[in-house]
């Protein structure tokens, strides 16, 4: 058993954590049955729970986006789904322009897509397996898969349509080649790394987060001196800009300023007002759609837009949306802890998973309640297992766990800053599925150990 950076390294033969593994071949096998099982399994749902299912305010907003991109329209979108066609950012364009590249080969409906997907989508469980790999071992790798094939969170992104399908690949290759980087230093896996946050951060807005609290401790750990770090951090930048820049320069053209999406005020709108704040209600620490609209209705049918402007565009509507929500924040600072402890409370599933339950069948409108719930009860499977995983990689490689830890802080962050649903939770759960999988396979290793000493020894007579 040879050792690297503090944490056993698999032998091409050999065992994980005292669990027999296979050698690469062997691994390489059960990793393709596992991928394929999680293709089924989303195929499946998609067959089940979401075909023919009609589409409505997210997975709406890109089916229809992505048609007008196919058509040659660019990223538009009517402004508060009427009126003329205007350049937009209310998603980053990621998944808009997947879906796009799938109607201009000719899968163009609302189901065509989705099966597509499960297929995509699948590419997760790859990741998920790889890491697992580079972090454990190959054992760690095939439970991480497993989950990742399985978990009801996983499987439901593609049915629904949601740009999640897409993140829950992104997140666990960038956490790969975040380890790679650690592992062995070198600039080209450093620039990959800040293309894939690059990439994360136009699939959802708040991946931006992982420049610093992912990007920055990686090159700290690979390298040590700090002309090297200055080097590596320019590198990481460059990568991440490669993506972003455009993206930002498009919207200062198109839109009058630098930003990453124009939805932030809709989604704080929803979140600091007086349901989200109240402990008697059932939205305590989440979302509210009618404080969101209600807004929305009021700030365009009664004020006037700024700077003297003869029409409110999605940047002014998302500054004063923006503006609305701190002022509400600013007023109600005592509540602010408690509300704050909801929120996380609600999006790791220890705080009103009944109500959270309500709100994530409603958000989708497809009725899927059972794999929902299912999805529920294996979090809180999952929870204590990836503490168990934790509590043992941090004796074996504290950096290691430092990185695959990062997309949990950063969670925690987003939703103390906006609000608890199990949707923001989704960048945590590659982190959640691993750790899980170093539990499992941790306690099925001191399972095996403790059987053999209690097989008693036969001596020849």
């Amino acid at each position: 058993m040879t050792r690297a950076n503090g944490v056993a390294c698999e032998s091409q033969k050999g065992t994980s954590y005292g669990v027999p593994i296979a050698g690469r071949g062997g691994f390489n096998a059960a990793l393709a049955g596992i991928v394929l099982l999680g293709v089924l399994a989303r195929i499946l749902f998609v067959l089940g729970w979401t075909m023919g299912a009609p589409l409505h305010g997210d997975p709406l907003f890109f089916q229809n986006s992505a048609a007008l991109i196919a058509h040659g329209k660019g990223y538009v979108a009517p402004f508060l789904g009427k009126g003329l066609l205007v350049p937009t950012a209310e998603h980053p364009p990621v998944f808009p322009f997947v879906l796009a590249t799938l109607d201009f080969v000719g899968i163009q409906s609302a189901d065509a897509h989705r099966i597509a997907l499960a297929i995509i989508s699948s590419g997760g469980v790859l990741a998920m397996g790889l890491l697992g790999r580079r972090l454990a071992g190959p054992a760690v790798g095939l439970v991480a898969a497993g989950i990742a094939a399985l978990d009801p969170l996983w499987v439901q992104q593609s049915g629904f349509l949601m740009s999640e399908s897409i993140y829950l690949i992104v997140i666990p290759t960038m956490l790969l080649i975040a380890l790679r980087c650690i592992d062995r230093p070198n600039l080209w896996d450093i620039a990959v790394l800040g293309i894939l946050i690059g990439l994360a951060t136009l699939t959802r807005s708040e991946a931006v987060d992982f420049v610093v609290f992912l990007g920055a401790p990686v090159v700290v750990l690979a390298v040590h001196r700090w002309r090297d770090r200055v080097l590596f951090g320019f590198v990481l930048l460059a990568g991440v800009g490669l993506l972003v820049g455009p993206w930002l320069v498009r919207n200062d053209v198109q839109m009058g300023a630098l930003i990453l999406s124009s939805n932030g005020g809709d989604t704080l709108s929803g979140s600091y007002c007086p349901p989200t704040y109240s402990p008697k209600s059932p939205d305590y620490g989440g979302f509210d759609n009618d404080c969101q609209f209600g807004s929305t209705d009021v700030i365009v049918t009664e004020t006037r837009p700024p700077n003297h402007a003869k029409h409110w565009t999605e940047r002014t509507l998302n500054g004063e949306l923006t503006q609305l929500s701190r002022n509400y924040a600013l007023n109600h600072l005592s509540d602010l802890p408690g509300v704050v402890l909801a929120r996380e409370g609600r999006a790791w599933g220890v705080y009103a998973p009944g109500a959270e339950l309500n709100f994530d069948v409603t958000e989708d409108g497809n009725g899927a309640r059972g794999p929902k719930q299912a999805g529920q009860v294996l979090n809180w499977v999952l929870l204590p297992l990836a503490i168990v995983g934790g509590v043992h990689l941090a004796r074996r490689s504290r950096r290691r766990l430092l990185l695959v830890a990062v997309p949990i802080v950063v969670v925690a962050i987003n939703v103390a800053v906006f609000y608890g649903s199990t949707r923001i939770r989704t960048a945590a759960e590659p982190s959640i599925a691993v750790l899980a999988a170093v539990g499992v396979v941790v306690l099925l290793g001191r399972l095996r150990r403790a059987q053999r000493r209690g097989t008693p020894t036969v001596r020849p007579s």
